[in-house]
Formats: C-alpha cells, structure tokens, sequence
C-alpha cells in the first residue's frame, strides 16, 4: 500500500545538466519518485554517485538511448 502524497518527502534538487530546480523523493521512503515511472537508463549511462536528472533532461537522455538502440549503435 502506498502512503498518502503528503508522507512522500520530495525535495528540491538542481538538475546538474540544466541547472533547473525540481522535486526529487529517490531518498524518501518507500521509494515513490517521478522518476520511477519512467524507463531505466543502462548502468553505463549513470554516473555513480551523479545527482539526479530533472524531468526533462531526463526524458532526453531516455530518447538519446532509445534512437540509439534503434540506429544498432552506442550513444555517447
């Protein structure tokens, strides 16, 4: 059972692509971000210890894996 929104501690972040601020709860527990209904990056595309990507420049880097895949090649 999921808790009501309002025991989701999100917090503000800075996306460190854009600079942009959002609300990011990957630290709250359970675990109920944004980001988890979004698909996986591969491991080899996150930087560990990175912080986490606002909405938008993460929907980028989903599509710039996914073009990639569908052109057969690595996306750097």
């Amino acid at each position: 059972m999921n808790p009501p929104v309002d025991q989701v501690h999100a917090k503000s972040a800075r996306c460190p692509r854009c600079g942009n601020a959002f609300d990011c709860a990957m630290h709250g527990q359970p675990f109920e971000c944004w980001c988890k209904a979004m698909p996986a990056l591969p491991a080899n595309r996150l930087e560990p210890g990175g912080r986490c990507l606002c909405p938008e420049c993460l929907a980028a880097e989903i599509a710039r894996v996914q073009v990639g895949r569908m052109a057969g090649g690595e996306v750097s």
